[in-house]
């Protein structure tokens, strides 16, 4: 995570402290919505503030998202901190969020102008959709069960998932969108576990794929999707070649 600080010297009692930082992890999911914390200090004794801050999100060709930051303008009258909620555009990516003031602190009878700005990146991420069928294969119903998910051999975070009213013989979805931008590019494995022991029950402990990236899969789709060019372009040559016809054999006179 990448922030910027601004820490301005008045005097050598007298500073300013401004900071943006994220409220809980700075990683969103694509139209997902992250709180950011702006404190502004004034660190010495003063008797009025009015500091006007300016907030915008900028991608990573440094144009400014219009309507992705709320609110985009505020004042600080006294010294605190304001809560800037970012609503992630549609588009994964590296973003910043870069938040301005400027202003004045009255300090006795002078008027001290103060003005920055600081920084936050925000990782904007498609999520990775981790699925398990859970199939009650007994003579009752299921009437709940919480299931997590472990992506190659490492439990993901706050993944608990509850399914719930499942009949005999009748299966659902324990879904769970993981907002990560910690994976590599290639192959990964996920299985769903619960630590409630269920003797009748299928679609846990069982190995799935999702691939990051560019993939084996993908790379065998394209080398398939080309071979079947190749052999239909040899087929429709065969077929539209002429046949040379040579007649019947002259009788001898």
């Amino acid at each position: 995570m990448v922030a910027g600080i601004c820490l301005a010297t008045v005097d050598e009692a007298d500073a300013e402290y401004f900071n943006v930082t994220p409220a809980d992890g700075y990683t969103v999911k694509t139209g997902g919505s992250v709180s950011y914390e702006a404190p502004f200090y004034y660190e010495g004794s003063y008797s009025s503030m009015a500091v006007t801050f300016t907030a915008y999100l900028l991608n990573s060709d440094g144009d400014k998202m219009s309507g992705a930051v709320s609110p985009s303008t505020g004042t600080y009258t006294s010294n605190g901190t304001k809560t800037i909620a970012v609503t992630a555009p549609s588009s994964a990516g590296a973003y910043k969020l870069v938040v301005e003031y400027s202003g004045t602190v009255t300090v006795g009878t002078e008027e001290i102008d103060v003005s920055g700005s600081s920084y936050a990146s925000v990782r904007v991420v498609v999520p990775i959709t981790l699925k398990a069928e859970i199939t009650n294969n007994g003579n009752v119903a299921l009437s709940s069960l919480t299931v997590s998910f472990v992506v190659d051999g490492k439990a993901v975070p706050d993944s608990q998932t509850t399914v719930t009213d499942i009949a005999p013989g009748e299966t659902d979805t324990a879904t769970f969108e993981w907002v990560t931008d910690s994976l590599s590019s290639g192959k990964h494995t996920y299985t769903a576990v619960s630590e409630t022991s269920m003797v009748n029950i299928t679609g846990l402990d069982q190995e799935s794929v999702f691939y990051i990236g560019h993939d084996d899969y993908q790379i065998a789709t394209v080398l398939a999707a080309l071979l079947f060019v190749i052999l239909l372009i040899v087929l429709i040559f065969v077929i539209r070649k002429p046949v040379k016809n040579y007649g019947k054999p002259k009788g001898r006179r």
